[in-house]
C-alpha cells in the first residue's frame, strides 16, 4: 500500500484548462503558452485513464510550479531580493469570523501569485494545519492505519520554533537548533509551506507570559534573529510573506503575532459581536504603539457577507466609520468553507471557480498589491 504523505486525497485533484487557469488568474490559452513553454510536464487525461481524450489535466504542484515559472519569467510582480518577509496576522478577537479561512486561502492564492509563503498556524485548535492536510490529534503508530506517511502526523509546532529561540534569549546562551522537518510542505516544496499547531502549542502561552523584557515583541525578534543566521534549522530569508493565523482570544501569542506583523487582517463576520471583537484588535495596536512605536496597517476583511440580510445592511453602516481600511471585497457567506474541513484540503482548491474562492482570488491580488508596497518601503528605508 502506498501511504499518502498528507491526509487530504491529493490525487484527486486534477484541473482541466477552465479550472487551472482560473488558479493563475489568467486565459486558456494564456496557460497553454506556459504549458509548451515552461518546461514543466503537464499529464494528459489519457494517460491516467485509457481511452479519455489527451486533454491537459494539472496538478496542483504543477500549478505550483508555474507561479514560481511566471515568477521567474518577470511575469508577476515580486518583492525584490533580500527584502525580507512581510508578515500578515490574521486576527480578531471573536470566533467563527473566518480567521482560519482567511489565512489558508490567501496563503494559497498568494503562493498562485508568485509570492513565497510560509503559513504558522498558532491556534491550538490546528483548524490551519488540517485544513493543509495535517492530523494534529493523533501519533505515529496510528499512520499507517489510516493509510499516511509519517510525515503527515504533527509531531512539533510553532512552540519547537519559539521555545529554544526564548531559552536562548532569558539565558544569554546561543539557539538551538530547530527540529528538521517542522515546516510542512503539503503541496510540495514549490506550494506554500506550513509549520502546524496541535494541543501542545499551548505551552508558548506560559512561557511567553513569564518570558523577561519586552515578551510582546519576541516574535517579531525572533523573525530578525532568522534573518541574521542565528536560528539554526530555521531561515525565514527564503520568504516573501509569513502568516500567522491567530486564536480566537486574548493572549500573549496574539498579542507577539500582532507586534510582528507589517499587516493585520481582519476578518469580520457582519454581526455586533464582530464589531465589537475590532474594537478590542483596534485598542490593542493603539497599545502596541504607544508602548513599543510598532504599528501594523489594518484591513478589514468582511465575511460571511449575505446581501439579502437586513442585518448585513446594519453592520455595513456600523463599519462605514472604517471605510478607509475595508478591503476593496467582501468574502459571500458559503456553507462550503466548513464542508472543505472534512476533505482536509483549502475550498479554492476542491472548487476553484466557486464564487468564494474566486472572492479570495481578489482579495489575495489587493494584498499582493500592499505587500509589494511594504516591501518596497522596507528597501528604500534600508538604503
Amino acid at each position: 500500500m502506498t501511504l499518502r504523505s498528507t491526509f487530504a486525497q491529493a490525487d484527486s485533484l486534477l484541473y482541466r484548462l477552465r479550472a487551472a487557469g482560473t488558479l493563475l488568474g489568467v486565459t486558456d490559452n494564456t496557460l497553454r503558452g506556459y504549458a509548451d513553454h515552461a518546461g514543466i510536464a503537464v499529464r494528459r487525461a489519457s494517460d491516467l485513464t485509457p481511452g479519455a481524450p489527451a486533454v491537459r489535466v494539472f496538478e496542483p504542484d504543477t500549478l505550483f510550479r508555474l507561479a514560481q515559472w511566471r515568477r521567474a519569467q518577470n511575469y508577476v510582480k515580486a518583492p525584490a531580493s533580500g527584502s525580507g518577509p512581510i508578515v500578515v496576522t490574521v486576527d480578531v478577537i471573536k470566533g467563527g469570523t473566518g480567521k482560519t479561512t482567511t489565512s489558508v486561502e490567501t496563503a494559497l492564492h498568494l503562493q498562485l501569485l508568485g509570492l513565497r509563503v510560509l503559513l504558522v498556524d498558532l491556534d491550538v485548535q490546528a483548524n490551519a494545519t488540517q485544513l493543509m492536510g495535517y492530523e494534529p490529534d493523533l501519533t505515529l503508530d496510528e499512520a499507517e492505519t489510516y493509510g499516511v506517511a509519517p510525515a503527515a502526523i504533527v509531531q512539533d509546532t510553532f512552540a519547537s520554533v519559539l521555545m529554544p529561540f526564548l531559552e536562548g534569549r532569558q539565558r544569554n546562551q546561543p539557539v538551538r537548533a530547530v527540529p528538521a522537518g517542522v515546516i510542512k510542505k503539503p503541496f510540495g516544496e514549490h506550494g506554500p509551506h506550513l509549520i502546524p499547531a496541535d494541543t501542545f502549542l499551548g505551552d508558548i502561552e506560559p512561557a511567553l507570559a513569564n518570558a523577561k523584557g519586552q515578551r510582546e515583541l519576541y516574535l517579531r525578534q525572533l523573525i530578525a534573529a532568522s534573518l541574521a543566521g542565528a536560528t539554526p534549522g530555521l531561515d525565514l530569508s527564503v520568504y516573501d510573506v509569513i502568516v500567522f493565523d491567530c486564536p480566537p482570544s486574548v493572549s500573549f501569542t496574539s498579542t507577539a503575532a500582532i507586534a510582528a506583523a507589517d499587516l493585520v487582517i481582519a476578518p469580520i463576520r457582519l454581526d455586533a459581536f464582530s464589531v465589537k471583537g475590532l474594537t478590542k484588535l483596534m485598542s490593542e495596536i493603539d497599545g502596541l504603539d504607544a508602548a513599543y512605536h510598532v504599528r501594523p496597517e489594518l484591513i478589514i476583511l468582511p465575511t460571511h457577507y449575505a446581501p439579502q440580510l437586513a442585518r448585513i445592511g446594519r453592520m455595513q453602516t456600523q463599519l462605514n466609520q472604517y471605510r478607509d481600511l475595508i478591503a476593496p471585497c467582501a468574502i459571500s457567506a458559503s456553507e462550503e468553507f466548513p464542508k472543505s474541513l472534512d476533505s482536509y484540503l483549502p475550498l479554492t482548491l476542491q472548487k476553484p471557480t466557486c464564487h468564494p474562492s474566486k472572492e479570495y482570488r481578489l482579495f489575495a491580488e489587493h494584498l499582493h498589491g500592499r505587500i509589494l508596497a511594504l516591501a518596497a518601503a522596507r528597501r528604500r528605508t534600508a538604503s
